[in-house]
């Protein structure tokens, strides 16, 4: 009997136990998922990347429960072009209330595990999902608004886009791939441990004391090794052709003169050589990657055809790819390349008389650039052909480089700095671009004798726009026939620093400058003629702000109507500029609709005629010029010569006509 009682007590006392086992294993896991719950709030949440080819080493940033991290400058930067509003971790709501929803549902776990309410941990599991789908939902909406709140008169606009949360999205030229991080994973598990976690221990208990589950792992994990053991070994092959061979039989130092012909590519130099080729040797990279690595100094590579390289944007192949100091790239043909010569990561290039072309049958804004360097120094680019690229010359975070009588054109962006220091602009001639340069976040620069013209598209049509820059000395330059000719915004960017524009033609653009937060600025002995307005600027006035001579030399005006009574070549009374349309515009955008139309001249001359109202100057010159200091090119005047034949031989055909008619009428009477 007692023992019989003892055997039915026994099991009722198990039972019990088990149940406030039950109860407390929950608590456990719960404490546990309050613990991974404070991990995440220090651990990244979410990542995004940019993938673009002017960002080698892509655009990344990271957001944590309180801010965000990684390239925010840059890619506000490049928000800014395009119209995306600037994200600004600091006005984020959700950031601020992060920690104290975080931390008071962690207190609230803690409460739960002790009270054992069931409607309390019920409530407590279905906020701990809350927490990691809430924040894709939230994410979602923010992506979703910075894609569609747009500035549709951003220079890139480029229509109303949603990246995913999750995964892959293209814009443009950009790809974004976004990820959730390790947080959002303590987050999920956190989640899971609430939910399933004692039941799931409860069963791999109850399932391990039972027969046969030792034998089921044990034979599962047998079946895992042999998998293993018998998985076929991976075999990778190449073939690069014969001259693979030839350089890997070529002694360090020699001279590979290589013959005409059609060679397999991708190549790749690992060892000082000269290759020359003789009849023009063709290289196909058969469209995979690079056509041609060079991974050793000293190389030079001269008179071969480099076609077929990769097409993915992403990966930014390259006819010739240089990673090695002090190569010489001379003389080569590029055709049907996604990027022409890239110089990364090494000094001490010479890049000339090459003829690069990207993939012709791409939009400019999917091909790749043909001269892109980045983080390279003291390089010289000279005497080089460049037609249908997206950037003729892309420069990133490269200082102390030569790029003199390159001639570029049917592209995006002639020449473009970004973070380029202490760089010598010489003889370059850019033309019939979208824009002829822009040159961005740079310094200590030179322009002397380029040609900036024909750049007329209407989304920008620069033909050399400064934005953020400092010391630059421009001089003897000609910026002719674009929509805008110099456009300047924020130049110089830092007080003390100097932005010096001499001796240049600035002629029959739509605007001649266009400035915007520009001051401190010096113009002197500048032609400006032909212009449609002379000078617009956005935010004010800024006549006083900049310095309109140079040495007491102003500038040549085709619409000054002064004097020059002691002959001295400067006009006694100044130059003043000023636009009644422009100030309109700055009131009303909405008017921009009528530039460059008969109501923008009926304005400005019913303000010159009717001066009701003095609109406040743009310009003020108070040596401005008699004569023109500079005149188109040679190219530019013989088209002035022939147009002027032209218009001449018009003249004489009427003429010819009446003296052909009046001789007749004569010798008809004379016979009557």
């Amino acid at each position: 009997m007692v023992a019989q009682m003892t055997d039915t007590r026994v099991p009722g006392a198990r039972v019990a136990a088990r149940g406030n086992f039950s109860m407390d294993l929950w608590g456990v896991c719960a404490l546990i998922a309050a613990a991974l719950l404070v991990v995440a709030y220090f651990t990244p949440l979410w990542n995004m990347t940019l993938i673009a080819p002017q960002y080698p080493n892509d655009l990344v940033l990271t957001a944590y429960g309180t801010t965000m991290e990684g390239d925010l400058l840059e890619i506000n930067t490049l928000n800014h072009y395009a119209g995306v509003k600037a994200i600004e971790p600091e006005n984020v709501m959700e950031l601020k209330a992060f920690p104290f929803l975080l931390f008071g549902f962690v207190a609230a776990i803690g409460v739960s595990s002790l009270l054992r309410r069931r409607w309390l941990r019920a409530g407590i599991i279905l906020v701990a999902w809350g927490f990691p789908l809430g924040l894709l939902i939230d994410l979602q909406y923010w992506l979703y608004t910075y894609g569609h709140d747009l500035n549709e008169e951003a220079p890139l606009y480029p229509g109303a886009f949603t990246p995913k949360v999750i995964g892959r999205t293209k814009v443009v030229n950009f790809h974004s791939e976004c990820m959730v991080s390790w947080g959002f994973w303590l987050m999920v598990a956190a989640a899971i441990l609430v939910t399933f976690g004692p039941w799931t221990i409860r069963f791999l208990r109850d399932s391990w004391s039972n027969t046969g589950v030792q034998k089921t792992v044990a034979g599962a994990a047998a079946v895992l090794l042999l998998g293993l053991a018998t998985r076929p070994a991976q075999v990778n092959a190449t073939s690069e052709g014969d001259l693979a061979e030839m350089i890997a039989a070529a002694a360090p130092g020699s001279t590979l003169t290589v013959p005409a012909g059609t060679y397999r590519g991708p190549i790749v130099i690992d060892k000082p050589l000269a290759l020359e080729g003789v009849g023009w040797p063709v290289i196909d990279g058969g469209r995979e990657g690079d056509v041609v690595r060079i991974a050793a100094e000293g190389v030079t590579f001269r008179g071969f055809v480099v076609q077929g390289s990769g097409r993915e944007v992403s990966d930014e192949p390259s006819g010739i790819r240089v990673l090695r100091d002090h190569a010489t790239i001379e003389g080569n043909r590029l055709r049907d390349v996604l990027y022409g010569v890239t110089l990364q990561d090494s000094n001490g290039h010479t890049v000339r008389h090459n003829d690069i072309q990207s993939v012709i049958e791409f939009a400019a804004e999917r091909r790749g650039h043909a001269l892109y360097l980045y983080y390279t120094n003291d390089n010289i680019l000279s005497d080089n052909d460049i037609s249908y690229a997206k950037d003729g010359v892309f420069i990133n975070f490269s200082h102390h480089n030569e790029i003199e009588r390159n001639r570029v054109t049917k592209l995006r962006y002639g020449i473009h700095f970004m973070y380029a220091d202490d760089n010598r602009m010489i003889d370059n001639r850019f033309w019939d671009n979208l824009t002829g340069g822009s040159i961005m976040y740079s310094k200590d620069l030179y322009f002397r004798g380029n040609e900036f013209s024909h750049n007329r598209s209407i989304a920008s049509g620069y033909g050399l726009l400064f934005k953020d820059v400092d010391n630059i000395e421009m001089v003897g330059n000609q910026v002719h026939h674009n929509r805008l000719g110099l456009t300047m915004e924020g130049a110089p960017i830092t007080p003390g620093a100097f932005l010096r524009i001499e001796d240049n033609l600035i002629g029959y653009n739509d605007v001649a400058l266009f400035l915007s937060t520009t001051v401190g600025g010096e113009f002197g002995g500048n032609t400006f003629t032909g212009n449609l307005r002379q000078v617009d600027t956005k935010g004010g006035s800024l006549e006083h702000h900049n310095t309109w001579q140079i040495d007491g030399r102003g500038n040549y005006w085709d619409d000054y109507r002064g004097y020059d009574a002691n002959g001295d070549g400067r006009g006694d009374i100044e130059y003043r500029y000023r636009s009644a349309f422009s100030e309109l515009v700055q009131r009303d955008e909405s008017l921009k609709a009528y530039a460059f139309t008969h109501a923008q001249a009926a304005v400005d001359l019913a303000a010159r005629w009717f001066p009701a109202y003095e609109y406040a100057p743009t310009v003020v010159d108070q040596a401005p010029l008699m004569k023109p200091t500079v005149r188109l090119g040679a190219g530019a005047e013989g088209a002035g010569w022939i147009a002027a034949l032209a218009l001449l031989a018009l003249a004489l055909v009427p003429m010819a006509g009446l003296g052909y008619a009046r001789f007749g009428t004569e010798r008809w009477r004379e016979r009557c």
